[in-house]
């Protein structure tokens, strides 16, 4: 029971038996039925003619992730894309002659050099440190032959995952060992890294020139795909839809139930002595932390600072809420507390038992004077203060974990003893000094909250719109005329998808849009408007949000795209590149920044410690070709006109060292071989899935 309970800690390696069971009820369900493709076909893909079954590749999603990660579509796209890697790279190490021993497996299982899938699995989440302990209890397990099924199961998946990582790093590493850095590259990259300066430019953003004052003929159009096939060109095939999105959104009168629901409440809300028990019934929220303004986002709001305690106001507006507040208490907050703790550590209820038994003793000793609380830091104390007395030193709002920070900030008096569990054990608790400079008001709430939602009766009153328009409109010509005639709602074009992608543009991403996704790769030609009216749930608070019309815009094969497909894009680029032209031929030769921000309505800013090893400016962007100008002028040189990718630039170089340090070759040389090392083994799996054959149905399952 010890190593299960160990387990059930550890969301990483938690079996969940109700997804099994769900997973084998639906895989039963889809055999009895016929599967999800007509042929009754399970094989999910292939990989150079080895197949990945779909019933494998379920199980093994819920033997690695349970009901741990919410996420399924995110962890089908990882799982899927480690057991193409893991058919890859072991046919490859096979071809080398690479594999993974027993006495190899048992280190990087529970050795000194643990895989990182180890380490990802057992590290403990507050400390980030491999739980030897949880590892060790695994290990006695495996031996004795009693380890419990379904971590059995677990462990036998880990497995696969270990080898399929060491071999790729493995692979990763011969390559890496087979590059050279020469002298002369490994003096440039000195000078890239640290040939610095300080330069004060002024942006002038692509929308100073009207896009009415830009003409794209179609030739230019042409004549730019063709010039740039590798920014165009697809692996596989790519479909765009149009859509109409229906927001709903609560209406005036929806929001006149959630105020009075919560009006309702005020006269009991004043009467209660139990604001604990009233706030539970209610669905409400009461915590220890004393508000400063700064917590509340509302305007009205501030009126809460200026009540008596006991008083209740609202219901008012803040965030997404209607909030009905209560004042239980006020109290100056101080800026930052100084505090010191004795911490034993406890991962269990028998560890947490013995640790507050400890502390009980720890503390009496401490108030009846007979050692000091430092001695006694330093005798049992379980973390890095230990050494000093358990000091903390001064800490503001907000830094320690939260039952911590309640009680030296709102709760304990200087001088006393407190004991507080936290997340890493039980702690013995004084504070020793407070500071105050700000003088701040806190207030301590119990509060109800509506948030604000649409009815059912809001819900079905859009749904109808949609279904209207699903009805009248059975062509995507028939929706754009429709769309034409109306100002309610306007078709937006998403960009291009792939089969397995489950994004679609502004809709975001999640199964509804997955859906979308399948719905358009199973149409024969474009033009078609979906069936379905499409719903999308808000991610947070779980109602639906939006109701979507979607048609079939347009298909783009594999390979080089037609015009038509990529226009869109393309007239972005080239209006960009014309209006930067336009906007460098205005400037000419001025260098004059603070003019040059007047005329443009823009302003003179600052890039401090630009370099050419780093492209990205603060608060601009990735600005290559920028970078790239004003790393090779002197001080005190101005740039011309740069049309970069954000906006046309003008700089001047403020400062610039000629003193660069002397370049350590063998160092760099192991830095360079590390980062290849490094970017190898991502670059590994990309090279091997593009030169593998690759069969993908997986759109025919999810």
């Amino acid at each position: 029971m010890g190593l299960m309970n160990t387990i059930r800690k550890n969301p990483s390696i938690l079996i969940v038996s109700i997804g099994l069971a769900m997973a084998g009820f639906i895989l039963m369900d889809m055999l009895n039925s016929g599967g999800p493709n007509p042929a009754g076909q399970f094989t999910l893909g292939e990989v150079n003619g080895e197949q990945i079954d779909w019933k494998i590749f379920s199980d093994t999603e819920n033997r690695l992730y349970g009901n741990s990660n919410p996420d399924v579509l995110g962890r089908r796209e990882v799982l899927w894309n480690y057991f193409v890697d893991r058919i890859l790279i072991t046919d490859l190490a096979d071809d080398l002659g690479l594999g993974v021993g027993t006495a190899e497996m048992q280190e990087l299982q529970f050795g000194n050099n643990l895989s990182p899938v180890i380490q990802r699995n057992f590290s403990d989440p507050n400390t980030r440190q491999v739980d030897r302990e949880q590892l060790n209890q695994v290990r006695q397990a495996l031996e004795s032959g009693q380890m419990p099924p379904e971590l059995k199961a677990f462990w036998a998946e880990q497995e696969k995952e270990v080898v399929k990582e060491r071999l790729q790093a493995k692979v990763a590493g011969m390559i890496a060992k087979g590059m050279f850095t020469p002298t002369w590259q490994a003096e440039l990259i000195n000078q890239h890294r640290n040939e610095r300066c300080d330069v004060a430019y002024v942006r002038i953003p692509f929308d100073a020139i009207p896009d009415s004052e830009i003409t794209i003929s179609d030739d230019e159009l042409a004549a730019y795909l063709k010039e740039n096939p590798a920014r165009f060109r697809r692996d596989e095939e790519t479909r765009a839809l149009k859509y109409a999105m229906f927001p709903v959104r609560p209406s005036s009168a929806d929001s006149a139930a959630l105020v009075k629901t919560l009006t309702d409440l005020i006269p009991a809300f004043l009467e209660t002595d139990n604001d604990t028990l009233f706030v539970e019934n209610n669905y409400g929220f009461l915590d220890a932390t004393y508000f400063t303004d700064e917590a509340f986002t509302s305007p009205e709001a501030d009126t809460l600072f200026t009540l008596p305690v006991g008083s209740v106001y609202g219901p008012f507006i803040e965030g997404a809420s209607y909030m009905l507040v209560k004042i239980r208490d006020k109290m100056i907050v101080p800026d930052s507390v100084k505090s010191r703790h004795i911490l034993i550590q406890a991962k269990d209820a028998n560890s947490l038992a013995s640790a507050q038994k400890l502390i009980d003793s720890l503390k009496t000793v401490i108030e009846s004077g007979t050692v000091s609380f430092d001695t006694l830091a330093l005798q049992y104390g379980q973390d890095a203060t230990r050494t000093s007395g358990g000091d903390l030193g001064f800490t503001a709002p907000g830094q320690m974990v939260k039952p911590f920070n309640d009680l030296i900030f709102y709760q304990a008096e200087p001088g006393k003893l407190y004991t507080v569990t936290t997340q890493f054990g039980v702690h013995l608790v004084e504070v020793t000094d407070r500071k105050y400079i700000n003088n701040k008001t806190g207030i301590q709430i119990a509060n109800l909250q509506e948030p604000i939602l649409p009815s059912d009766e809001t819900q079905k009153r859009v749904y109808q719109k949609a279904l209207e328009l699903v009805s009248q409109c059975r062509t995507l010509e028939q929706l754009e005329q429709a769309a034409a005639k109306t100002s309610e709602w306007a078709l937006e074009t998403s960009p291009l998808f792939k089969e397995n992608d489950y994004t679609v543009g502004s809709l975001g991403e999640g199964t509804s849009a997955r859906e979308l996704v399948r719905w358009a790769f199973q149409q024969g030609d474009a033009g078609g408007v979906s069936p379905d009216v499409h719903s999308f749930e808000d991610p947070e608070l779980r109602y639906i949000n939006a109701y979507v019309v979607a048609a079939l815009d347009r298909i783009s094969p594999a390979g080089m795209p037609k015009l038509e497909n990529v226009r869109s894009e393309i007239e972005s680029v080239l209006r960009n590149k014309k209006k930067g032209e336009k906007i460098a031929g205005q400037i000419g030769s001025q260098t004059d920044l603070t003019a040059l921000a007047t005329q443009y309505g823009s302003q003179v800013d600052t890039a401090l410690g630009i370099s050419f090893a780093n492209t990205f400016i603060p608060g601009v962007g990735n600005e290559p070709r920028f970078v790239g100008i004003v790393t090779a002028l002197d001080a005190g040189a101005s740039s011309g006109p740069i049309i970069g990718t954000n906006g046309v630039y003008v700089a001047n170089i403020v400062n610039k060292p000629t003193d660069l340090p002397a370049a350590n070759i063998a160092l760099i040389r192991a830095q360079v071989r590390q980062l290849r090392a490094n970017a190898t083994g991502m670059r590994l799996a990309e090279a091997m899935r593009k030169d593998a054959k690759i069969e993908d149905n997986r759109s025919s399952f999810y």
